[in-house]
């Protein structure tokens, strides 16, 4: 069952861990999640307090806190239980970017799940995919380190976004998974799950994927391309060793900054030093991925104070504080910067929850 408050499994601690999602993949998979249920992905971005180009902003990754205010925003307004299995089924190969053109190249589905396991934070850091063997079997694991509620909506987008993009990489026929697993309970209705995926699946299972035959991983794949193959490998190592500079520091300045929050506003200098570096050269490094320090601050403060103002049993003056503010006043301005009204008007309106 969907919870009866679905804001209720947001911790604000999610603001300070590393997990994030491409904006690519949401440009990609909202609108087509959102016609299914009949929607309208401004609507929900907004509701989401998120920016309304957020679609059109190529190639940038979305802090796991924003990701989930988005899920959150969906949830409330389908009640769906399913909601990440719909997402999974609405995957396109340029949802995945230079992965997904990679994987699609590839000579051979092996080959395919390789590179799905060494690139697949091109994509976004919400988990890991590994594979075993077993004998004539194989199964492909979805680690997933997120917990709590939302942990669901990932891992059945993640495993069913395997599924519908292996069904787009053959011409004839695909052939269905043995199984597909999920550690988490069964939704109410189970049936859609079993039609769709076209095989047994197992909740409560010791582990989150798929098991398939292991004679499949030599089937070849439509797509398969030796020179754009090649190319596609090259970019996506560039890709990866420049998505582990950028993300790296911008995840470290957003942990480094939610620590400090409660204490004050942080000083660029005190998380400069955390960091091992002095303040002129981490707003540099910062300049160099277009965001200054107090961008990255102010983008933390926006998505715990959406957050916090969910919690009725917090005062705007406790906010203020867990935010970094001196006063409530000053609070109370950045978030009608942010939102264009008070907090107290934002916590009153039905965007609020």
């Amino acid at each position: 069952m969907a919870p009866d408050n679905p804001s209720a499994v947001l911790d604000p601690a999610l603001a300070g861990t590393d997990q994030s999602l491409s904006s690519t993949y949401l440009a990609t998979v909202l609108p087509a999640l959102a016609a299914h249920y009949d929607l309208d992905p401004r609507e929900l971005l907004a509701k989401a307090g998120l920016a309304s180009d957020l679609l059109e902003q190529d190639e940038q990754f979305v802090p796991l806190v924003d990701v989930m205010r988005l899920f959150v925003a969906l949830m409330e307004r389908t009640g769906d239980p399913g909601l990440g299995f719909e997402t999974g089924k609405h995957v396109r190969p340029r949802a995945y970017q230079v992965l997904g053109y990679a994987i699609l190249s590839s000579q051979t589905l092996g080959e395919a799940i390789d590179r799905l396991t060494r690139f697949e934070k091109l994509v976004g850091n919400l988990g890991r995919t590994d594979w075993h063997h077993r004998g004539e079997s194989v199964e492909l694991h979805w680690q997933c380190p997120i917990s709590g509620p939302p942990r669901r909506f990932v891992v059945e987008a993640a495993v069913t976004g395997w599924v519908t993009f292996a069904r787009q990489l053959v011409d004839e026929q695909p052939p269905s998974p043995d199984r597909v697993c999920f550690t988490h309970g069964p939704p109410p209705d189970t049936q859609r799950y079993q039609i769709w995926f076209d095989c047994p699946v197992s909740f409560r299972a010791g582990f989150d994927g798929v098991v398939f035959p292991a004679r499949l991983l030599n089937h070849p794949l439509a797509g398969a391309d030796p020179g754009l193959n090649e190319l596609m490998e090259r970019e996506a190592r560039q890709l990866l060793a420049d998505y582990d500079i950028k993300a790296n520091l911008i995840n470290a300045v957003r942990r480094q900054i939610y620590r400090r929050l409660a204490d004050g506003e942080p000083a660029m200098e005190k998380v400069a030093a955390e960091l091992g570096v002095s303040a002129r050269t981490l707003q540099h490094r910062l300049r160099q991925q277009g965001l200054s320090f107090q961008e990255v601050l102010d983008g933390l403060r926006r998505s715990l104070a959406e957050l916090y103002l969910r919690d009725h049993a917090l005062s705007l003056t406790e906010i203020a504080l867990l935010l970094g503010f001196a006063e409530q006043s000053s609070f109370t301005r950045a978030f009608r910067r942010w939102r264009g009204m008070s907090p107290a008007a934002w916590r009153r309106s039905p965007q609020s929850g």
